[in-house]
């Protein structure tokens, strides 16, 4: 569990949107694992627009949506 927020407002907390955090490689980086798909997988809850730019962002990074299937990497719930 590594907790991030939009905006600086704890210590412990990585500043930054997921997305861009996940492009950056910042998330792996505080996740301590190198964030590879092949050891990771990833829940997403949140908000639609969040979670398609997740999962664009993890794609990126060679992640697949999780299906009955076709397992992959990518679990997502979104809500408003």
């Amino acid at each position: 569990y590594g907790p991030l927020l939009p905006r600086p407002s704890a210590d412990a907390a990585l500043a930054a949107r997921l997305p861009q955090a996940i492009a950056a490689r910042r998330l792996g980086a505080r996740a301590g694992l190198g964030f590879d798909a092949a050891l990771a997988h990833v829940m997403l809850c949140g908000n639609p627009a969040m979670v398609a730019d997740a999962t664009a962002a993890l794609a990126a990074r060679g992640f697949r949506k999780h299906k009955r299937k076709e397992p992959g990497q990518i679990s997502m719930e979104t809500y408003w």
